[in-house]
């Protein structure tokens, strides 16, 4: 006999966990099918970085989004911290964005006039960056200043939210889902998904999330939808560092991240992911799980030349340990940066939907996760019908479909 449900999340990243998270806290039952383990894909390989200032962002909707993520992470660390006992390694602090040449400068004014009237922020010179920061190279022409930003630990974070998820009755199991259980319709475009179809067996729910990364696409066929996601393949260091922590977190367009973590670990990287990368050279037909010298050695210059010197200002590097994590998983990646949000098919719009949006920490995924538990509220272009919560309750919801 199959297992019965409100809502069937397919997989345990954090935008799964965290759409289990706030569904449990509003009394939905809720079963997460994870074939690996939790965090087991991209999520658990992120910077953990939650800055506003990215070029991924636009002026609208995908900014609201952002900003509405980003103010969800004050109440909602304290609040799975105290939940689970986990320490998120959340940190908040100034940011720089730096231009060492005249391309960075460019591009990173360009995106100045809208980004002020949202965020805390102004330009300064080379020389203001270096009183900040006296390690950071003289090749800086400047950088944008943002007064705050924020970094967790995106595994402890995705533990967390799974933990606290169970603590409120949701159901984790290590289980791969073969297949969805389709309802058929009129026609073949038409139809509704009932349920699940697992290693372990069957289950029957009012709805199900689709949030299987890169694995998504593998749904399409049954959806009739081809869901537009590719691997991106990224790759980042975590280095042991005994010199003093930098005081702020810094990116830089074409170079990254350099990120000081709580646990007192360097975070460099990522290639893939930067904003003058060539994207298509790191995207790939199939899950990729090998780290690459290349990949290593690239980023093993950037603390030590170019972009910032972490050592003495008058001459000399402390020693970075050379036993190192190389985090490499490939992440969702979709065209355009934008998320997908829409009907899965015309004739049930307030029924079935498809949500996507890039795997980065930039993109707040459990406040997307809010927003798949609680349906649209106005943030999205063309507008989408409100989904109140209790339409999520399988005793109230006559309508059956994919979220």
């Amino acid at each position: 006999m199959a297992e019965t449900v409100d809502v069937a999340v397919i997989g345990a990243g954090v935008v799964g966990c965290s759409v289990a998270y706030y569904l449990a806290n509003r009394g939905v039952s809720v079963h997460i099918n994870e074939r690996e383990a939790i965090g087991s894909g991209a999520s658990a390989h992120a910077t953990g970085s939650l800055s506003l200032l990215g070029a991924e962002f636009s002026p609208g909707p995908t900014f609201q989004l952002a900003l509405a993520g980003y103010r969800e992470f004050p109440s909602l660390v304290p609040e799975l911290e105290e939940a689970t006992g986990i320490d998120l390694l959340y940190q908040r602090r100034p940011s720089l964005r730096l231009a060492l040449d005249e391309d960075e400068e460019i591009f990173i004014k360009s995106l100045m006039p809208w980004q002020q009237q949202q965020v805390a922020m102004r330009w300064i010179g080379g020389d203001e960056v270096r009183q900040i920061e006296p390690r950071l190279t003289e090749l800086i022409r400047g950088a944008v200043y943002e007064e705050e930003s924020a970094q967790l630990d995106s595994y402890r974070l995705n533990l967390a939210l799974a933990q606290a998820a169970e603590k409120k009755g949701t159901q984790l199991k290590i289980r791969e889902v073969k297949g969805l259980i389709v309802e058929p319709g009129p026609d073949q475009k038409s139809g509704r998904v009932t349920g699940l179809r697992t290693n372990g067996g069957y289950l029957s729910c009012g709805f199900v999330v689709l949030a299987a990364g890169v694995w998504s696409a593998d749904f399409g066929d049954q959806l009739n939808f081809q869901v537009p996601v590719r691997p991106l393949k990224g790759e980042r260091l975590l280095l042991r560092y005994s010199g003093e922590p930098l005081p702020v977190l810094i990116s830089s367009p074409k170079r990254g991240h350099m990120i000081s973590r709580l646990d007192r670990l360097l975070s460099v990287g990522s290639t893939g992911g930067r904003d003058y990368d060539q994207q298509e050279s790191h995207l790939g037909a199939e899950y990729d799980r090998q780290p690459t010298d290349a990949a290593r050695m690239e980023l093993m210059r950037l603390p030590r030349v170019g972009r910032c010197r972490i050592g003495p200002a008058a001459g000399g590097v402390p020693a970075i340990d050379p036993r190192r994590q190389t985090h490499h998983r490939p992440r969702p990646r979709l065209g355009g940066n934008l998320p997908v949000y829409r009907p899965h098919h015309q004739r049930h719009p307030s029924r079935a939907y498809h949500w996507a949006d890039n795997s980065r920490l930039r993109d707040p995924r459990p406040f997307s996760g809010a927003r798949r538990a609680g349906g649209s509220r106005g943030f999205f272009t063309p507008p989408v019908p409100r989904y109140p919560i209790a339409r999520f309750h399988r005793q109230q919801s006559p309508g059956r479909g994919v979220r």
